[in-house]
C-alpha cells in the first residue's frame, strides 16, 4: 500500500475511536494461503486487544493476494451489535476488496466500526435535561 493509502486508513481508525472507549487494528497481510478468520483472531490475541479494559476492539484483517478478509470484535462488542452487525459489515465491504479497493474497502469497515462504537461505548455523558 501506498504512504497516502495508509494515511487514509490511520485517519479513519482514529475517526472511528474518538469519542469512543473502543480500540481498532487493521492489518494487511501479504500472503497468498491464509485463513483470514484465524489469522484475525491470532492477531487479535497477539497485539492484546482481548486485554483491553472495555472488551470492545475490533480487528480488521485483509489478505489481498488471498482475496480474503476478516472482522472480528471483542466480547462487549459483539454483545451489543450482535451477529447481523458482522454480516452487514461482510457485506457491505466485499464490493471493495471483490474490485481490489482495499483502501476504500478498509476504510468502509472502519467507518462502521466507528458507527457501532460511538452508538454503544460513547465517552460523551449526557447531562440532565434541562
Amino acid at each position: 500500500m501506498t504512504r497516502p493509502e495508509l494515511e487514509a486508513i490511520a485517519s479513519a481508525i482514529r475517526d472511528a475511536e474518538n469519542g469512543t472507549t473502543g480500540r481498532i487494528a487493521v492489518r494487511i497481510v501479504p500472503e497468498a494461503n491464509v485463513d483470514a478468520f484465524e489469522r484475525a483472531t491470532a492477531e487479535f490475541r497477539s497485539i492484546g486487544l482481548h486485554r483491553h479494559q472495555s472488551s470492545n476492539g475490533a480487528m480488521v484483517l485483509v489478505a489481498p493476494k488471498a482475496r480474503r478478509f476478516a472482522v472480528i470484535g471483542d466480547r462487549a462488542l459483539h454483545e451489543r451489535v450482535g451477529p447481523a452487525f458482522w454480516q452487514q459489515i461482510v457485506n457491505g465491504a466485499q464490493p471493495y476488496f471483490a474490485r481490489g479497493a482495499v483502501r476504500d474497502g478498509i476504510v468502509h469497515v472502519v467507518g462502521q466500526l466507528g458507527e457501532a462504537l460511538k452508538m454503544h461505548f460513547s465517552t460523551q455523558t449526557v447531562g440532565p435535561a434541562t
